[in-house]
């Protein structure tokens, strides 16, 4: 008879084991986010567009047997000339606007002999907005009584926007470039950092599968929703822009992008433009460029076209469970709020950031719902 050796008794953790190393995961996160600050907008964005055409990519690596580097190369290609070159030529013709406008200005308001003659000027400009008789009496009353005070601060607002846009500019630029760098890595080693995150999150895997196909759906929906209306919008207001004869390509990729904004968006283009043709005797072609604008771009593509591709993108993503639940994507009150909040805090890529961090937030509290969905009230 084989006497079975004892098996030796665990050895005791030292105290202050657990709780020193979850002081320095915290440390090690933190120190991270600190080192990468001014790069995780950038990689914010690249995630998104990686995770939105990852199975055109996989498609790609399968179909043409090309591999994952060429794949990941070719999809990275793609993306800076379909998305990337637009932007970077919007945002360096927007900047060389930006100075000739604030130089126009300036030679204007120093091109005037005396008070009288800019006092004038001011009274034709303020003739030519709808306003009611006494508020332009008291405008031309202010006016002509704080010339050198108006003179100085609408001076010191040009520079403050030129400033603003030329930094933004850059700082946009920047973030395009990591985008473009990183678009690579993604795509090749998206897999195992899925199956490395997976591992070290404390959550069960079915958890993690939860949250991580809930940000894919949400990903896909946003990105494709979102640059396929923008497209259309953008090209439809091309299409009338060159019929009546202006900047089609700078006006039609300047509304794809103000598109973005839900609600807002494109009047931010093609209201102020309507009003100055009609203002400077093309009445014709602005009150039609303003038609086309609501009735178009704003009735029928964003509020009709928007919801049945959001619909259909959702159908598309949709799994056997329920984490196809796309719905916070088509609320307009928390889609506006979100995007706005994404803009004032991230700038231009919070038009991406907001909407998926709001709906990833309700994804969040999903899922805490079904992991204590016996201890809950529900009375």
């Amino acid at each position: 008879m084989v006497r079975k050796s004892p098996t030796p008794a665990s050895k005791p953790r030292p105290p202050y084991e657990q709780g020193f190393l979850l002081f320095l995961l915290v440390l090690a996160i933190v120190g991270l986010l600190w080192l990468f600050a001014p790069f995780l907008p950038g990689l914010f964005l690249a995630i998104l567009l990686a995770t939105a055409t990852y199975p055109l990519y996989r498609h790609l690596a399968q179909r043409l047997s090309i591999g994952s580097d060429k794949a990941a190369l070719i999809m990275t290609v793609l993306i800076f000339f379909l998305v990337v070159s637009p932007l970077l030529y919007l945002l360096s013709v927007s900047a060389v606007m930006a100075g000739d406008v604030v130089e126009r200005l300036r030679d204007w308001f120093s091109g005037f002999e005396n008070d009288a003659a800019l006092a004038k000027a001011l009274g034709s400009i303020i003739h030519t907005f709808p306003l009611p008789e006494f508020i332009r009496g008291f405008l031309l009353d202010q006016a002509s009584d704080n010339q050198e005070a108006l003179i100085q601060n609408v001076t010191k607002a040009l520079l403050f926007l030129f400033k603003g846009i030329t930094d933004n500019s850059i700082s946009f630029l920047s973030s395009l470039l990591w985008v473009v760098f990183s678009l690579f890595f993604f795509y090749r080693d998206g897999p195992h950092l899925i199956q490395k995150l997976r591992l070290l999150t404390p959550l069960p895997n079915h958890y993690d599968d939860f949250l991580l196909q809930r940000f894919s759906g949400l990903a896909t929906v946003l990105t494709i929703s979102t640059l396929t209306v923008s497209l259309t919008q953008g090209l439809t207001f091309a299409t009338v822009t060159a019929f009546i004869g202006l900047p089609w390509f700078f006006l039609g990729l300047g509304l794809a992008v103000t598109s973005f904004i839900p609600i807002l968006g494109g009047f931010i283009l093609w209201g102020p433009l309507s009003y100055y043709l009609f203002s400077t005797g093309r009445e014709e072609s602005g009150v039609f460029l303003f038609f086309w604008g609501v009735i178009v771009n704003g009735f029928l593509i964003d509020n009709i076209f928007r919801p049945i591709l959001i619909g259909r993108l959702s159908q598309w993503c949709a799994t056997e469970d329920s984490n196809s639940d796309f719905s916070a994507l088509d609320h307009t009150l928390l889609t506006t709020l979100a995007t706005f909040g994404g803009i004032m805090n991230f700038g231009i890529l919070g038009l991406f950031f907001g909407p998926v961090i709001a709906a990833m937030a309700i994804a969040v509290f999903e899922l805490y719902e079904k992991i204590y969905s016996g201890n809950l009230d529900r009375s």
